[in-house]
């Protein structure tokens, strides 16, 4: 039985299911993978995830790889109806093989709560963004205390990037 044979029924997964992966040393972002099932002539797991390469099925060896080298921290159940699981595994398929990841604008999370909740959302992004904003508007106040422009500039940049970001985190 593979890695994610035990990881599945360990954790009684259940379509929709989302699994939070950090990396197990200084890991920086979360990385999510989605659980949509099981495939119907093989039975075995199937992840659904979008990383480097866009949304991508996981392969056994993938999965086996992601849950090996990386930390699962949190499972995020999908607590809804049956119905709405299902309708969650069709949003998941959706997008399957669409190759426009993006770290900003089209991240693994955006895609987990794509599928759970329907809405493209990023809490990674949404606190990066804030303190881009907090750091740009402290930059911009000191910078014009002191009548330094250099400052007040690159304060005001940070608050543009900011809010780029605060667009990029919740896309609905």
């Amino acid at each position: 039985m593979s890695y994610s044979e035990h990881f599945v029924i360990n954790n009684s997964l259940r379509p929709g299911d989302a699994i939070m992966l950090k990396k197990k040393f200084f890991g920086m972002f979360d990385h999510f993978t989605v659980y949509l099932g099981r495939e119907e002539y093989t039975n075995r797991p199937v992840f659904a995830a979008n990383y480097t390469n866009g949304v991508t099925i996981l392969t056994d060896k993938e999965v086996n790889h992601f849950l090996q080298t990386l930390e699962p921290t949190k499972i995020d159940r999908f607590n809804w109806t049956n119905h709405q699981r299902d309708l969650a595994v069709q949003r998941a398929f959706t997008y399957k093989d669409s190759k426009n990841y993006n770290l900003i604008f089209n991240n693994c999370e955006h895609y987990k709560n794509f599928v759970q909740i329907g809405r493209k959302y990023s809490r990674q992004v949404n606190t990066a963004s804030n303190t881009l904003l907090l750091s740009g508007g402290t930059a911009v106040v000191a910078g014009l205390a002191s009548k330094n422009s250099k400052v007040a500039g690159w304060g005001l940049f940070a608050l543009a990037l900011g809010a780029l970001a605060k667009l990029a985190a919740d896309q609905d």
